[in-house]
């Protein structure tokens, strides 16, 4: 036997006996039932309306989830991917500036090399003169001492030699030897100095 609908309620019929039922109790009693059973049966199928509707709902927010973790994911993966990328872009600037680091400091340490070199040939070169210069001036000192040892040879170099108008004569041999006049500026005195070396020489 299927489902009872309300209208089959209200139209049973019972059968009579002389013991039975009042018929108007049962007749009442049957429309009472099948009006519960619409209701019953309406607030089933609303019931269902909404249940469908949740279900779609239901269905649309996982689609919305998927969606979502989807995206998510999708984020996730560039966000890796942005990172290993600019990691790597930022060891390939840090290797770059190092080997320029190194390449500057290798070069800086030439150029610092090569000047220490040339410092130690201009000082080489100086202590070079100044040693020709001071044996020039040794020379030269030992060469006026013997020349103008004694007043004998002095005065015989000066008596030899021919006056300069009122030029005064000067005593080399004196350390603290002023000299007050000099000669013309268009005349030279002739001074022959013997074996005298040629300090010209480097």
């Amino acid at each position: 036997m299927g489902r009872l609908t309300p209208q089959e309620i209200r139209d049973h019929d019972f059968k009579q006996s002389p013991l039975g039922y009042s018929r108007d109790q049962v007749q009442q009693f049957l429309d009472e039932v099948a009006k519960e059973l619409e209701a019953l049966i309406r607030e089933s199928n609303e019931i269902h309306v909404e249940n469908k509707e949740a279900l779609l709902l239901l269905q649309t927010y996982k689609n919305v989830e998927d969606n979502l973790k989807e995206t998510l994911l999708l984020a996730q993966n560039a966000a890796r991917e942005t990172l290993r990328n600019a990691q790597n872009e930022a060891e390939t600037v840090i290797r770059k500036a190092n080997l320029e680091k190194e390449a500057l400091l290798f070069s800086a340490k030439e150029d610092l090399s090569r000047v220490r070199n040339e410092i130690r040939k201009l000082q080489s070169h100086r202590d070079l003169i100044l040693i020709k210069l001071k044996n020039g001036l040794r020379t030269n000192l030992e060469i006026l001492e013997t020349e103008f040892s004694g007043e004998e040879a002095l005065e015989k170099s000066f008596a030899n030699a021919e006056p300069f108008g009122d030029e005064r004569i000067v005593d080399f041999s004196k350390p603290d030897l002023l000299v007050d006049d000099l000669p013309p500026e268009n005349e030279e005195p002739e001074i022959i100095i013997d074996d005298a070396e040629d300090f010209s020489r480097e």
